[in-house]
């Protein structure tokens, strides 16, 4: 590979440990930064190959780790938010087809499209606060997987640097600023999947200039076809090197398709085409992401700094339909708008010393970020406007201080303190004056750990944080139903809602080639009230949760070309005042998940061939309070070839859902009714109650070839 400079990805933390690291350790180097999410990342001569098996000594946590962009090009991936399955425990699926973004599970979570997970790509932020579908919108469709340098990962409310949304965790993607040679990749599959990908980087002026286009065109299983179109881009000028540089990325990503939602099972004997039919075959969407970042750090060794600025305008036009015919007249497909500029910034600041230990670290930060959201609400049918139901104009305004010291008092000690001040300004304009209004909150959040390291082959970690996570700005101020005929909400939102945790666990190098971490966590929120997108209305009740679990995550390596990674993660959530009558389970918690992967690389007598085999296991789950409706466990294989024939040509053949099972990609249970189906006198609305399931794709195959050039 080229020598010449990758210049940093920025994520919020300054480069101090890193700064002038020998090329001899430029690896080492990269691998530690995204695992402590410091930067910049110094991706000289290398690009990080693995899970961070050799990591004792440098995480401050058994649940923290990183991804590198070799072995994330190795998973076999549906869809470009399964990336982030590398994060141990999570899983990612869909509960309809098309670009909209993924559901996502992990520590006792329902997360979502990405309530409380945050993630950001390059420093900037990904997802999304009152937003018109889902609170903590996180769309990574957009994602191009090659590009993808690492990713780093911490779990739990315990960083000084991690803000809204990051209760149960926060990923940092970090995008390579240049490529060793140009390439292009095409490829096709089952049910009219067509990928095109054109990359490459070269010297402009005193810097590095990366680009990439991607197109691609997927119709899915659905007897609708999903026409899934997706074209893409980015561009990416870097200067300097880890001491001094920075630069500028613009990234550009619109996607069309037709939707196929989520099917009453009783409905599926009957309808045209089964799992994969459509009752409604006009859902459908459209989106869009413009983004405009810039990082700039400078620094002398012992005292660095950097900033950060970014710009982005998204846009979402979504037409959906759950319940069908509740009303029998006109159905109950309905439209959700988003569009949004956001504009925002960091700076930080590290301090390298011995004030106190044998190695002392101060970090100091600033974050901001600023919200202005046109926002609205439709009665639809077949996309054509019946009524409008809300219509309103949202301004959040998030500004935050933090500081993070760590102290290495001896070899086997080490602590690391945090706060974080965050203000919050939120202010809504409805086209129903009663819920209107401005509220400011400002609320500390201290972090607490502790790392021992009893042996080489040993750490010992123990945590405690506070965070807090926003609401939508519609449920903080809604009063009165927006539109007539409309839910009432039960109550206000909490403008923040808080969460505390805590985590213990260790991780141990034992026999030659083996790493495993085991982490016991808990974390209490003092709401599970979320203002529901789809009705436009706060829904459910304000009760407290609270969710515990562990996890036992495994890396070994009994060969030079032979790695076995295997996770596995289970946990409880339930509701604290424990509501006997209703019941205490809160819905669609993952319970249980498991990921059981082999690699084979790197052979002596094929040094051309990469083989993956992975298995995902996504365990039952409870759909209502009461426990006595449950999701159907999956377990899923999926496969991944590649073999490089020549200097510049690769072959490669995907197999996903290998052993072609039948399964759902998600499970609720929920309200709906069908045409023409008599109402049902038990439910104020007529609809009925039952098992709605979005189907998960069959056996897909694909193949590719790349071109370097």
């Amino acid at each position: 590979m080229s020598s010449k400079v990758a210049a940093a990805a920025a994520l919020l933390i300054a480069p101090a440990a890193f700064i002038s690291a020998p090329a001899a350790h430029a690896e080492a180097a990269a691998v530690a930064a995204l695992a402590t999410n410091t930067e910049p990342v110094e991706l000289q001569s290398v690009i990080v190959t693995a899970k961070i098996d050799e990591s004792l000594g440098s995480d401050r946590s058994a649940s923290a780790g990183v991804v590198g962009g070799v072995e994330l090009g190795q998973r076999p991936i549906l869809r470009q938010g399964e990336l982030l399955e590398a994060v141990p425990g999570m899983i990612v699926t869909a509960h309809t087809s098309g670009g909209k973004a993924n559901q996502y599970y992990l520590r006792g979570f329902n997360l979502d499209h990405g309530t409380d997970f945050s993630t950001t790509v390059d420093g900037a932020p990904v997802n999304l606060g009152s937003h018109a579908h889902g609170q903590g919108y996180m769309d990574l469709n957009w994602l191009i997987p090659e590009l993808v340098a690492g990713i780093s990962y911490r779990k739990g409310p315990y960083y000084a640097d991690a803000g809204d949304f990051s209760a149960a965790g926060n990923a940092s993607i970090a995008y390579l600023s240049s490529l060793p040679e140009r390439f292009v990749t095409a490829e096709l599959g089952t049910d009219s999947y067509q990928r095109l990908l054109l990359a490459g980087s070269a010297d402009v002026g005193p810097g590095r200039l990366l680009y990439a286009g991607e197109y691609i065109h997927y119709d899915g299983p659905f007897r609708t076809p999903g026409n899934y179109r997706r074209p893409n881009g980015v561009i990416k000028y870097t200067v300097g090197d880890a001491e001094r540089g920075g630069g500028l990325s613009l990234q550009a990503y619109e996607g069309r398709w037709t939707a196929s939602d989520q099917l009453p099972e009783e409905a599926l004997a009957t309808l045209p085409g089964g799992r994969f039919g459509a009752i409604d075959p006009s859902s459908a969407g459209s989106t869009h992401r413009y983004a405009l970042t810039g990082e700039w750090h400078w620094g002398d060794g012992t005292v660095t700094h950097q900033v950060q600025a970014y710009a982005i305008q998204y846009g979402l036009n979504l037409f959906s339909d759950f319940s069908y015919f509740i009303d029998q007249d006109h159905g109950d497909q309905f439209r959700q708008f988003d569009r949004r500029l956001i504009l925002g910034g960091a700076a930080a600041t590290t301090v390298q010393s011995d004030y106190l230990g044998q190695e002392t670290r101060d970090a100091f930060g600033f974050q901001t970020r600023n919200d202005t959201v046109d926002l609205e609400l439709d009665h639809t049918e077949q996309r054509h406007l019946l009524s409008r139901y809300r219509r309103d104009r949202a301004v959040i305004n998030q500004a935050a201080l933090w500081w993070s010291n760590d102290i290495r008092w001896t070899g086997w000690l080490q602590t690391e303190l945090g706060l974080r001040l965050e203000a919050f300004h939120f202010r809504n304009r409805g086209d129903t004056a009663a819920n209107s209004g401005d509220v400011s909150v400002v609320r500390p959040a201290p972090k607490l750990g502790l790392t021992l390291s009893p042996n080489r082959h040993l750490d010992v970690y123990a945590q405690a944080g506070i965070s807090y996570r926003s609401n939508d700005v519609r449920g903080i101020f809604d009063t009165v139903s927006s539109y007539d005929g409309g839910p009432a909400p039960t109550q206000k939102s909490k403008p923040l809602v808080r969460s505390e945790g805590a985590e213990i666990g260790a991780r141990v190098k034992s026999v030659g080639g083996l790493t495993s971490s085991v982490a016991f966590w808990y974390l209490q929120s003092n709401s599970e009230l979320f203002f529901a997108g789809d009705a436009g209305a706060n829904v459910d009740s304000d009760r407290p949760g609270q969710r515990y679990g562990v996890e036992w995550n495994n890396i070994y390596r009994p060969f030079d070309w032979l790695t076995i990674d295997a996770d596995f993660a289970a946990s409880q959530a339930f509701y604290t005042d424990h509501d006997r009558v209703v019941g205490d389970r809160i819905p669609e918690a993952i319970k249980r998940s498991a990921s059981i992967a082999a690699t084979v690389h790197d052979l002596p007598a094929a040094p051309g061939l990469t083989a993956s085999l992975r298995l995902r296991h996504f365990a039952a789950r409870d759909l209502i309070e009461d426990g006595s409706q449950k999701s159907r466990p999956s377990t899923v294989v999926n496969g991944r070839l590649t073999y490089q024939a020549t200097a510049r040509l690769t072959f490669g053949l995907e197999a996903l859902n290998l052993f072609n099972v039948k399964y759902n990609d998600a499970e609720y249970y929920d309200a709906y009714r069908l045409k023409g189906q008599p109402a049902n006198p038990s439910s104020d609305d007529g609809s009925y109650l039952g098992h709605v399931i979005h189907a998960g794709e069959p056996r897909e195959i694909r193949v590719s070839v790349t071109s370097k050039f």
